[in-house]
């Protein structure tokens, strides 16, 4: 049984998660026992650059302060903003403290551009302020069915997974 430990309430960042760890290890739904609790980022409501790494960090410590040592992996997962070449980017950040080895593994959704114009206003508020602003009330709306938040989610769990493989051979 795999012990996961999720720094979220969130249904739609548990899902990922959960289907991203379940895929990666080739396990069944009974095969998992996951915990979650929401814990605090510590970083701006709308985080940009490192502050999306951090808060995800932040989140992945305080889960490991509050939830028993035998749990396997704790996992979570923080949303921001990514500045690359004068270009914005939201993206999805998983930081996975995995008990056995130690160690952290990160890994990152593919991201979605934000007009640098409009900007200011997510600064000055929040993307989801933005979002709404724009009469999109969902990610799907944005994106397409195919594109899910919790799709992104799994698709960043699976990738810091793939980490375990590189240094265990």
């Amino acid at each position: 049984m795999l012990k996961v430990a999720i720094a979220t309430t969130s249904q739609e960042k548990i899902k990922g998660i959960k289907e991203g760890v379940l895929r990666f290890y080739k396990l069944e739904p009974s095969e998992i026992k996951l915990y979650s609790m929401q814990m605090e980022s510590g970083v701006p409501c709308q985080p940009f650059g490192d502050e999306t790494y951090n808060g995800a960090l932040n989140r992945v410590e305080g889960i490991r302060e509050k939830l028993p040592e035998d749990v396997d992996l704790y996992i979570s997962c923080e949303a921001g903003i990514e500045n690359q070449f004068g270009q914005y980017f939201n993206v999805q950040v998983v930081c996975i403290f995995d008990n056995k080895s130690k160690q952290y593994f990160w890994g990152k959704s593919s991201g979605w551009q934000i007009p640098t114009e409009d900007i200011k206003i997510i600064k000055c508020k929040t993307l989801d302020y933005y979002l709404r602003n724009k009469g999109i009330n969902s990610i799907e709306e944005l994106l397409g069915t195919k594109n899910s938040r919790s799709l992104m989610i799994r698709q960043a769990t699976e990738l810091a997974l793939s980490y375990q493989k590189l240094i265990n051979n």
